[in-house]
């Protein structure tokens, strides 16, 4: 069987979550996520041409009305930070605070 995740494909998405893995924790982890990845892409040899949904089909929408919305202040009266207007949130992207 083809190998669904290999180590550098772990590592990216690894970086991508900010998670950090120890190299104890690679193999048990690519282990598990090669079964998970297995079972998923089983999921596509099923045929489910016969099910029926049970959502109800959205017919008709309520009509978009323009009406008067919040104000600046309502609207951001809550956020724990302001800054010029804008709510200030802390950077969760790397790189430096202004």
């Amino acid at each position: 069987m083809a190998t669904i995740i290999d180590k550098v494909t772990l590592e990216h998405v690894a970086s991508l979550a900010r998670l950090e893995i120890t190299p104890e924790e690679e193999e048990p982890l690519l282990g598990d996520l090669e079964r998970i990845l297995g079972h998923v892409a089983q999921l596509s040899s099923v045929d489910t041409s016969a099910i029926v949904s049970k959502r109800p089909a959205m017919t008709e929408l309520r009509p978009d009305d323009p009406r008067e919305g919040l104000t600046r202040e309502e609207g951001l009266g809550g956020a724990p930070a302001m800054r010029d207007g804008f709510v200030v949130v802390r950077n969760v992207m790397g790189g430096e605070d202004e």
